[in-house]
């Protein structure tokens, strides 16, 4: 049988089959791009989940981690167990967790397997919570609970955000900063610490102090503590640091002698005076005179550089070689209230020695200052002292190699929770430097709070310019493509 032959295919069927085929490969080009996008999203979660490779676009780098943290996590030579008590799922959508969360993804891409993270969910396994019994008094759901052999530190919603009271409403406050960084880095410091320091903080004088300056200490690792000499009539053997601050009254000449007995068996004291503090205070002052620091009785003023009024001025670091950590920062130094300290380096002693570390401008002056001086103005007079003037002093005794240390700042509202606690400003940080320089041996990082408030996002030209590109040329360049292949497909 004679084979039938085909008959050639008409103009309209070769274009229909030319259309078919292409058709084909145009489906099968989209299949194998939503492939390739499908696998190159999967490829990038998990590099990003496993290497850490995602971009922090908020104003204030809330996600970014500093290099003191990166290379804590990464020296970790003992593994830190993080248990949080809460569902994970929980834990990530959680209004103020969920900052905390996304934190902790990127210790543990640092740390690897150094830090270990599990959850546990109380409303479903609570018997697992009860190993956590003797902790009752201050966990509570969403509790990060760190432990690393016998030390273990709870950390609780209020760690992590910096809060104000709120102008509006008496007897509320306002979310202001979140200090999730220090408050994590601060927690594994202190749990891997072989031996926890202890702060006491005197009181029986009237003192007072700052939260923030509290906090500093307990962010170190340090227990932060109480302590009246009148009634224990000695300092505990635990004791570090003792801290002196904003004193009302006068010490006796037997918690004086307490004190010199501490500082030349090793220990530290640091002293905070203002000009809210008496100008008469003889027998401390007469004491700190003995470490090369005389306190003056008067006021720093500086009309030129402040903040708000010449009482604000803005003081600046010495050229110390123990302010080198600082020495690159670009941060400002509010130091309120202020007198004015006479160093004295050649004073009648060769067991010790002295540094000045924070000293006003050359455009300060001083005004003298009595318990009952008023003034109606702060400006400049004749009978003004031209600075600069030393504003904090730290002197170290010599006598032996236990090597205690005298640190006293003249202007103590430095330390005031909303000037430490501002990111710009370097009061949180010198003043965690100072501590640093007297106990070397622990080791502390400082990180500011970081603001939560919305910045508006300002562009220069280049920039406004790649936005408008990105949003709108290349948009309507594609849209515009996508129209031409199309009508000249519709004429083949």
């Amino acid at each position: 049988m004679k084979k039938k032959s085909k008959k050639p295919l008409t103009p309209e069927q070769q274009r229909k089959r030319v259309n078919l085929r292409r058709g084909w490969v145009s489906a099968a080009g989209v299949a194998m791009v939503l492939i390739a996008v499908i696998l190159l999203n999967l490829i990038a979660t998990s590099l990003t989940d496993r290497y850490d490779l995602t971009l922090d676009l908020t104003a204030s780098r809330l996600y970014e981690i500093t290099d003191d943290t990166k290379t804590m996590l990464q020296e970790l030579e003992d593994t830190v167990d993080i248990t949080i008590l809460s569902a994970e799922d929980d834990f990530e959508k959680d209004t103020y967790y969920s900052k905390v969360y996304t934190l902790l993804q990127k210790y543990r891409n640092l740390a690897g397997d150094k830090l270990e993270v599990s959850y546990i969910d109380p409303y479903t396994n609570p018997n697992a919570v009860e190993r956590y019994s003797d902790l009752a008094s201050s966990i509570q759901t969403g509790s990060v609970i760190l432990t690393c052999g016998d030390n273990t530190r709870v950390l609780n919603a209020s760690d992590f955000y910096a809060v104000e009271e709120s102008a509006s409403y008496a007897g509320y406050y306002d979310v202001t900063g979140f200090q999730g960084e220090q408050a994590l880095t601060s927690a594994i410091l202190s749990v891997t610490n072989e031996e926890t320091p202890a702060a006491y903080i005197l009181q029986g004088h009237n003192e007072s102090i700052s939260t923030s300056l509290s906090s500093l200490f307990t962010n170190a690792g340090y227990t932060a503590n109480t302590l009246n000499l009148t009634e224990s009539k000695e300092i505990p053997e635990d004791a570090s640091v003792l801290v002196l601050s904003l004193p009302q009254a006068d010490y006796t000449e037997t918690e004086i002698n307490m004190m010199d007995d501490f500082i030349k068996n090793g220990g530290e004291l640091m002293v905070f005076d203002s000009t809210s503090c008496p100008t008469e205070l003889p027998v401390l002052y007469a004491y700190l005179k003995e470490w090369g620091i005389d306190i003056q009785a008067d006021m720093v003023l500086d009309a030129d550089y402040n903040i708000n009024e010449p009482t604000d001025l803005l003081a600046q670091l010495t050229d110390s070689e123990k302010n080198n950590d600082l020495a690159d920062s670009d941060l400002t130094l509010v130091t309120p209230n202020a007198k004015s300290i006479a160093v004295q380096s050649n004073f009648d002693s060769n067991d010790r020695t002295v540094d000045a570390l924070m000293e006003s401008r050359d455009t300060s002056y001083a005004k003298v200052l009595t318990d009952e001086t008023q003034y109606d103005d702060y400006d400049k007079t004749e009978d003004d002292t031209d600075g600069p003037f030393t504003l904090a002093a730290l002197a170290e005794y010599t006598g032996n190699d236990k090597g205690g240390q005298v640190f006293v700042c003249s202007a103590g509202i430095m330390m005031s929770d909303d000037l430490m606690g501002a990111s710009s400003l370097m009061n949180q940080s010198f003043l965690s430097n100072a501590l640093s320089c007297m106990q070397p041996e622990i080791e502390m990082i400082s990180i500011p709070s970081k603001s939560l408030s919305a910045q508006p996002l300002v562009m220069g030209a280049t920039a406004q310019w790649m936005v408008f590109l990105l949003l709108t040329l290349i948009p309507f360049a594609v849209f515009a493509a996508g129209i031409i292949v199309f009508i000249r497909r519709r004429r083949l």
